[in-house]
């Protein structure tokens, strides 16, 4: 699955370099790593893989300890304490804002400022650390290159390039001095190439965000068919009204239509 060769070939996506890994990795994410041979050898399927006669390993920053030997990883625990430290700095504080600041440039993320703002500030704050704990130090642990180094600078390295200008440099003498330092090691520039520094800080891109998120096509509604209007139907006949009960006419008294007497009967 894997041998052991000076670096990782440059065409490995950050997330696998992160460490520089000193190993060849074979396989691609989302591809092989979904075979049942794969899945066998390693059950969470991650990529990069390290196959040997002693036991497989699945993990970056696993198969980096290994194979880097203790000139990379520490040749005491204290060293490798710290060592461990910087690594698990740049990938929980690190990697997360510089996704958010990088993804927008890569059309992976839209434009939202107020979590590119937050990012800016977590990413400033990890930034003034490290440009203080570099002040008199020319590596991050001991006197010679380390993972830790290795890792750090790969984080850094697409800000460097596409988003850290002269200007932004100008606040992290400390640190750009080490990124350089590192980046620029024979070791690490035959497997990624040279690392040119921001001339001018890549923005949000609106068209490629759009071609690397294409809307779904709507689809048609299949047109309903219309029913034949139904023809009113006549109203039923009206029931005719039942007959009301004729009044009794009220009998006439006897002596009704005589005309009304003279006779005052005072007078009389």
């Amino acid at each position: 699955m894997a041998k052991v060769s000076p670096m990782l070939p440059a065409e490995l996506p950050v997330l696998c370099v992160k460490a520089v890994v000193s190993t060849q990795s074979t396989g691609t994410m989302g591809v092989t790593n979904q075979t049942p041979e794969f899945a066998a050898k390693f059950p969470f399927k991650q990529v990069p893989a390290f196959e040997s006669s002693a036991g497989n390993i699945g993990d970056t920053f696993s198969i980096a300890s290994l194979v880097g030997g203790s000139a990379l990883r520490g040749d005491d625990e204290v060293t490798r304490c710290q060592i461990t430290q910087f690594m698990n700095q740049a990938e929980t504080s690190l990697f997360p804002a510089a996704c958010q600041i990088l993804y927008p440039c890569w059309g992976l993320m839209p434009n939202n400022k107020n979590v590119i703002s937050k990012a800016r500030e977590q990413f400033d704050g990890y930034m003034s650390a490290l440009e203080g704990y570099l002040a008199d130090k020319t590596y991050l642990v001991g006197e010679a290159v380390t993972l830790a180094d290795l890792t750090v600078a790969m984080y850094l390295r697409d800000m460097y390039n596409m988003i850290l200008d002269e200007g932004a440099r100008a606040k992290y003498t400390n640190v750009t001095r080490w990124f350089t330092t590192i980046i620029n090691q024979d070791e690490v520039t035959r497997v990624i190439g040279t690392t040119a520094l921001c001339t001018k800080p890549a923005q949000f891109d609106a068209k490629l965000f759009a071609a690397n998120h294409p809307k779904p096509a709507k689809q048609e509604k299949p047109k309903q068919e219309q029913k034949p209007k139904e023809t009113a139907k006549p109203k039923p006949a009206a029931a005719p009204a039942a007959e009301q009960p004729k009044k009794e006419e009220k009998k006439k008294k006897p002596f009704a239509d005589l005309a009304q007497p003279k006779l005052d009967m005072d007078s009389f």
